[in-house]
């Protein structure tokens, strides 16, 4: 998902000596945009039909308002457009559809009310959550922008996780999701990915978007994880260098060596499952569940891969199933196999 969290809480809260009590909630930007914007109403959505792999639709006038409206929450002055030819599209969805375990396509099929293929989104992939009449959020759309989404699996995610660093001949770093290296499974992350912020929303895991002081010390997946959706507690004791983690970025701070190796062995003592989960709660909760289903039902895997002057090793290795994931897998587990009274 595409998150600007809170601009100005991304330069104030590194905090030393603060507690829970003192510490002060950001205010969400998105709040009224995710609880008033028309194209997130679900009497202004297609009623669910089939498995979530068919509804897909062109962009219309109402979802094209909601693109607008947060692009420029963001400051992002791109305008969306429809992707002209929706029938490839459909055609990988199809494809994800059958490779992935029964029990996600059935969660997938209860909440995903529609998928937009846009371009110029200013992002990979953006999700809305949508609300019925009295404003409970029920569900999700997926805006997925197709200029975007040509790469295969390992190069996509290894352009993105790039983007965290200062360019380097001698080093790089590369994501190994699985040995196809094929469109469909960069898009199949992508979409687990999205799915996730959806469901931590609805399953009331996470402050709803829609909350004006989104304080996540409130929730316990979260405790000792994240206070807002932007500060840590861990900057105040082990890594503070947490803060200075972005992506996407046109000028990156973080070298890759040493710096970078040394951010990924912290990562294995932490609830942070990937390092573009330690950039925010949403995509701490979110990059877990994409992790869960990838590695756990779909027995695929997530390696990260360090290469430095022709020597290459594997700095991290499906976090998910190590201490820092177990809360999660825990929680993903009871949803998709609940246990029998």
């Amino acid at each position: 998902m595409r998150l600007n969290p809170y601009l100005i809480s991304l330069l104030l809260f590194l905090f030393w000596a603060c507690t829970p009590n003192s510490f002060s909630i950001p205010e969400n930007p998105y709040a009224g945009w995710a609880k008033e914007s028309i194209g997130l109403q679900s009497k202004n959505h297609p009623t669910k039909q089939s498995t979530w792999n068919t509804r897909v639709y062109p962009l219309d006038s109402k979802r094209l308002d909601t693109l607008i409206a947060i692009n420029a929450i963001d400051g992002i002055s791109d305008l969306p457009g429809p992707t002209k030819d929706l029938s490839p599209w459909k055609i990988e969805l199809n494809k994800i559809y059958k490779s992935l375990p029964k029990e996600v396509n059935a969660l997938a099929d209860s909440l995903v009310y529609g998928i937009y293929f846009v371009t110029n989104l200013g992002s990979t992939g953006l999700t809305g959550i949508v609300r019925d009449e009295l404003g409970k959020p029920i569900g999700g759309i997926l805006f997925l922008d197709s200029d975007l989404l040509n790469d295969g699996g390992n190069d996509w995610a290894s352009k993105k996780e790039s983007t965290a660093f200062r360019s380097s001949q001698e080093h790089n770093i590369k994501i190994h999701l699985d040995g196809t290296n094929s469109k469909e499974t960069a898009i199949c992350f992508i979409i687990l990915h999205e799915l996730g912020h959806i469901l931590s929303v609805t399953k009331g895991h996470a402050p709803d978007f829609s909350e004006t002081h989104r304080d996540f010390r409130n929730y316990p997946l979260f405790d000792g994880i994240w206070w807002s959706e932007t500060y840590s507690p861990y900057e105040a004791t082990f890594f503070p260098e947490r803060n200075k983690i972005k992506f996407y970025q046109g000028s990156p701070t973080i070298s890759l060596f040493p710096e970078g190796k040394f951010l990924y062995k912290k990562l294995t003592n932490t609830g942070f499952v990937s390092l573009y989960a330690a950039t925010n709660a949403d995509d701490t909760y979110a990059e877990a569940f994409a992790q869960y289903v990838h590695v756990f039902l779909m027995g695929k895997e997530y390696k990260v891969i360090l290469t430095s002057s022709g020597s290459s090793e594997t700095i991290l290795q499906d976090p998910i199933r190590k201490e820092g994931g177990r809360r999660f897998r825990e929680l993903f587990q009871n949803i998709f196999y609940p246990a029998k009274p």
